[in-house]
């Protein structure tokens, strides 16, 4: 069992490298998402050792990666998500001595596509339109990289990677009333520099307000619908403000998130390090201010599950179907259509990344035989 222990903790080290083959990384995340619903359905634990190491056999032999330390040198990591390699490496323990029956069942079995469609839909992508003051509209994935526009002693760029970046190149005549929008369509993100140096990764379907330079103002302030993770330049004198979904986040310099789209029935602002005040409450590091039409509370949580999105996850933590799908509806610009309404209760635990073809995604949900999709157009229709 122990040489099976090193094989399975080798296999879990190259996903935490970023090194593994897509199917290395299929049964990572299906060891994620399968043990984590399995074990609440479920306790027994599975003492078969021959069957264990029947499994890791059957793994090794389909990925071909036995002597993964002497048959591969890594000088540096490609890709780092401390935060998810953490619950990965748990849960896939888990299913070593608890979830093994319905790995061996998903792994031995021929693989079948669970989710009925005729044309399959892809991810989303980097992109959004910059509206500037002088009503200019600019769709950025058509931008080329360099100077965009000029206004009021503030240059406009977008860099080599992608960024809408502003410098100042003249504060004399610089003015803080000159306000861009910058907005994501559904399937659509896109990361800015502020004025001030502040980043800013816009989700789908979301829009920011701001203006062209913030000299000459008493605070920072935008305005956000949707969903924004920042990273807030520090400035002790000018505080930053992020109104939205009538709440307002006052910071002088932290990370956090905030998911707050009007269709939606709560408001999250979730913060990572250094502190903030919404509504004059304090927010501290692992904490999220939660607001409806009628309520206000804080609770601690896991920052990293709702900044998941930014490195390319869904991450989900005993959730509610409902809110998982509407996440991926908006992602992948699709219409979700419940059959049974029951379904949308049913409660799911799982991180499944964002770039796969839509038909993927909804597959590792629909192995757990708890729920079935069906793609047509723009339209998924779900049901047990």
């Amino acid at each position: 069992m122990e040489n099976h222990q090193n094989e399975h903790n080798n296999l879990l080290k190259k996903y935490q490298l970023g090194i593994c083959t897509p199917e290395e990384k299929e049964i990572v995340e299906y060891l994620y998402i399968f043990s984590a619903n399995y074990e609440k359905k479920d306790r027994k634990i599975i003492e078969d050792g021959p069957l264990r190491n029947e499994i890791w056999r059957r793994v090794l032999f389909v990925n071909g990666i036995k002597d993964f330390e002497k048959q591969n040198t890594v000088s540096s990591p490609q890709i780092q998500r401390p935060a998810l390699w953490k619950k990965i490496s748990i849960a896939a323990a888990l299913c070593i001595t608890v979830g093994t029956a319905i790995f061996y069942v998903v792994k031995t079995q021929p693989k079948q596509q669970q989710v009925v469609y005729t044309k399959d839909i892809a991810p989303g992508k980097n992109n959004a339109t910059l509206t500037l003051p002088d009503g200019k509209v600019i769709i950025l994935s058509d931008a080329r990289t360099g100077e965009l526009a000029k206004e009021q002693g503030v240059v406009v760029r977008k860099t080599s990677d992608g960024q809408i970046v502003y410098e100042v190149v003249d504060r004399g005549i610089t003015s803080n009333d000159q306000i861009n929008t910058l907005s994501t369509l559904r399937g659509q993100n896109y990361e800015v520099r502020l004025p001030d140096g502040t980043k800013v990764i816009l989700n789908a379907a979301s829009s920011i307000k701001y203006p062209s330079s913030f000299l000459g103002a008493l605070n920072r302030k935008v305005e956000l619908t949707g969903e924004a993770y920042f990273e807030v330049a520090k400035d002790k004198i000018h505080p930053f403000l992020v109104s939205s979904k009538g709440q307002t986040v006052e910071v002088l310099g932290t990370h956090f998130n905030i998911s707050a789209y009007p269709d939606d029935n709560l408001s999250k602002t979730t913060l990572l390090e250094g502190s903030v005040k919404i509504n004059n409450q304090l927010l501290k590091p692992s904490q999220q201010f939660i607001r409806s039409a009628t309520t206000e509370q804080i609770i601690a949580v896991n920052p990293d599950e709702a900044v998941a999105w930014t490195q390319g996850y869904f991450m989900f933590n005993d959730e509610p179907l409902e809110n998982i799908l509407s996440r991926i509806a908006r992602w992948y610009n699709v219409e979700i259509i419940y059959k049974n309404q029951e379904i949308k209760k049913k409660k799911f635990l799982g991180s499944i990344t964002k770039y796969d073809q839509l038909s993927k995604t909804l597959n590792l949900l629909a192995r757990t035989k708890d729920v079935s999709f069906e793609i047509t157009g723009n339209k998924v229709f779900v049901d047990h």
